[in-house]
């Protein structure tokens, strides 16, 4: 996905691989951090660890729900003056602003959707797509 999102979408990545992650934000950022940093990971350490990467005066918006208590440091908050987002629910208004998106070839639907499959060939596929992630990007299910 890391590759992906480089080749195809134009990103910059840190691949975690090739050494810690605050290592890697500090250098890609020259010490500085991210301006914003989204995490939609759902997973309660990812969250943890997202706070260290936040810039003096940047965001944090976290987009995913985890089921344990989210622990920060409240003087390291206060330092960076970050601001802390929380984001769950859309509005009509950003659901038409992607729909629009998408219309005007925005979004790169082409690269994004990699995979597809029937209504009635979900469970077949979803169950293989778990194991068999290499390429998985987004998957789409055509119904009717």
């Amino acid at each position: 996905r890391l590759d992906f999102a480089a080749s195809e979408l134009g990103f910059a990545t840190l691949d975690g691989s090739k050494g810690s992650a605050i290592d890697l934000v500090r250098e890609a950022t020259g010490g500085e951090g991210f301006d914003v940093v989204f995490d939609a990971t759902g997973n309660t350490q990812s969250v943890h660890s997202a706070f260290a990467h936040v810039a003096h005066g940047g965001t944090l918006v976290l987009v995913s729900v985890v089921k344990d208590d989210i622990v920060f440091s409240d003087p390291e908050f206060h330092k960076r003056e970050m601001t802390l987002i929380g984001s769950r629910n859309a509005l009509r208004a950003d659901f038409d602003h992607v729909a629009t998106s998408i219309r005007d070839g925005a979004v790169p639907l082409a690269k994004l959707v990699t995979h597809r499959t029937t209504l009635g060939d979900t469970p077949r596929d979803l169950a293989r797509w778990a194991h068999e992630k290499s390429g998985l990007i987004k998957a789409v299910i055509q119904v009717g």
